[in-house]
């Protein structure tokens, strides 16, 4: 947002004094000049209108200097320039054409505004006054050596905000796509269609991936209007916590896909709950709370009946929502009942699950998450060595978005698992992003917290003031 701002500034200070020169490509009536009050308002019609965007760039990418009827002779750089300008349009028209892009327009709403568009919506603007400026350049070659050395660094800093969308919108598009495929397989189970356990073995697979190449762990949720999806970016969250776990115990870490790929399918039970009890954000009544209880029973008497080969992983699904003490659903089953799968999966479901956003209520810290989960297992409800393997996860996971001690806003870059020593996992290597008033830095400044004289995380930021506070500058993150 800085560097739109203050791009609108400069536009105001050259404005009068370029209006009276040579223009370099003519104008067309048809098209309206932005004044810094308007440039908002073209950004958005560039980003949901292709083929406007497609004629800026056709009138200002393609038309040359002897085409005006009075053409101003540029300089190499100026021109060079240009040919840069025209490049970076054809990559946001490619951008806003993208199919993925358009999903996330049609998704975003004045309430809830979609980081990523809106991102892309300020550079396309930033883009178009770049040319703005290209087209009104003065008759000295001196002085358009001195604009094109500001130009030079606008297009810089277009150029960097552009390849930050990229990264936002695959990032974006990599989860969708995941919890696409986790939902069409689920729904293959329920309607009892051909599927096989290597089909949610290559998804464990990907995130094993993950978690081998330093993925952050990603927090991920879906509407409850669309059941499938609620269902699966609910496993997928959990599944990525397995993930996380399995390299650290021995029993799993020599067949990790297993449970990995069971917290994928372990919630298929839930695909039958309606849409309103699934997204009620009041108190559910008796009947809708037997309605989930159910949905581990049935989830394992479905995989059951397709996949007879999974035995012990569908027995083990059906008591994901079991505790050693006997009082988990849907049995009541304790102790040594419950096999050493359905512990794990118990541990990384309900970690994941206060994390995560839901209908009744935000998401939880994820050092009260942990904690809550750690006092669980002390008080005989989940597997003690199971939740201790949570710890390599630290209180503030990589990629979570904190508030320090002094007011400033800051991401968690790296962190200090140690299971006997809680106050380096709570002192993490953080990326500060912000100052205390919330002003952005220039670039972020890297901190190590267990190192610091002083200072440390005050709390963990909402979902809503992640998007507000880095929507506009680091949409990867918000």
């Amino acid at each position: 947002m800085s560097d739109t701002k203050s791009l609108l500034n400069r536009i105001s200070a050259f404005r009068e004094r370029l209006e009276k020169t040579p223009s370099l490509i003519s104008a067309d009536p048809h098209l309206p000049t932005p004044d810094p009050a308007a440039i908002f308002q073209l950004a958005k019609q560039a980003a949901t209108q292709p083929q406007w965007l497609g004629r800026v760039l056709k009138e200002l990418g393609n038309t040359r200097a002897t085409e005006s009827p009075n053409p101003v002779p540029i300089i190499s750089m100026a021109r060079k320039l240009l040919e840069e300008a025209r490049t970076l349009v054809a990559e946001q028209r490619a951008i806003t054409e993208d199919l993925f892009f358009v999903r996330l327009v049609g998704q975003s709403k004045p309430a809830d505004p979609e980081p990523i568009v809106l991102y892309h919506q300020a550079t396309v603007a930033a883009t178009e006054a770049s040319l703005r400026i290209a087209q009104l350049m003065p008759e000295s070659a001196e002085q358009q050596a001195r604009i094109c050395e500001g130009l030079n660094a606008l297009l810089n800093s277009i150029r960097d905000r552009q390849s930050m969308t990229v990264r936002a919108l695959e990032l974006r598009r990599r989860d969708w796509g995941r919890i696409e495929r986790i939902a069409r397989l689920l729904c293959d189970v329920q309607a009892r269609r051909l599927v096989s356990f290597g089909s949610f073995a290559e998804v464990a697979e990907e995130l094993l991936d993950d978690v081998k190449l330093g993925v952050p762990l990603r927090f991920i949720t879906a509407s409850a209007d669309t059941v499938p999806r609620f269902v699966a970016a609910n496993s997928l969250t959990a599944a990525q916590v397995v993930a996380r776990m399995v390299s650290h115990d021995f029993e799993w870490n020599s067949q990790p896909v297993v449970p990995v790929a069971a917290a994928l399918m372990m919630n298929v039970g839930m695909l039958t709950i309606p849409a309103e009890v699934l997204g009620k954000a009041g108190t559910l009544t008796a009947g809708e709370r037997r309605l989930i209880e159910r949905h581990p029973g049935n989830g394992a008497d479905l995989l059951r009946e397709l996949m007879p080969e999974l035995g012990p992983i569908a027995e083990a699904i059906g008591m994901h929502h079991e505790r050693l003490d006997g009082t988990g659903y849907p049995m009541g089953r304790r102790g040594e009942m419950l096999p050493a799968l359905a512990r794990i999966l118990s541990v990384g479901e309900v970690y994941a699950a206060m994390c995560s956003d839901r209908p009744h209520r935000p998401a939880h810290d994820p050092r009260n998450a942990l904690t809550d989960t750690l006092m669980e297992a002390e008080n005989g409800k989940l597997d003690k060595d199971f939740a201790e393997h949570l710890l390599h996860l630290t209180f503030h996971p990589i990629g979570t978005a904190v508030e320090l001690t002094d007011g400033r806003c800051a991401v968690v870059a790296g962190v200090h698992p140690n299971r006997l020593n809680l106050r380096a996992t709570g002192r993490p290597v953080v990326a500060v992003l912000t100052d205390p008033e919330g002003k952005h830095l220039p670039k972020p400044e890297v901190i190590d917290l267990m190192n610091a004289e002083f200072g440390g995380i005050v709390r963990t930021l909402s979902t809503g003031e992640r998007r507000k506070l880095f929507g506009m500058s680091y949409p990867d993150l918000a």
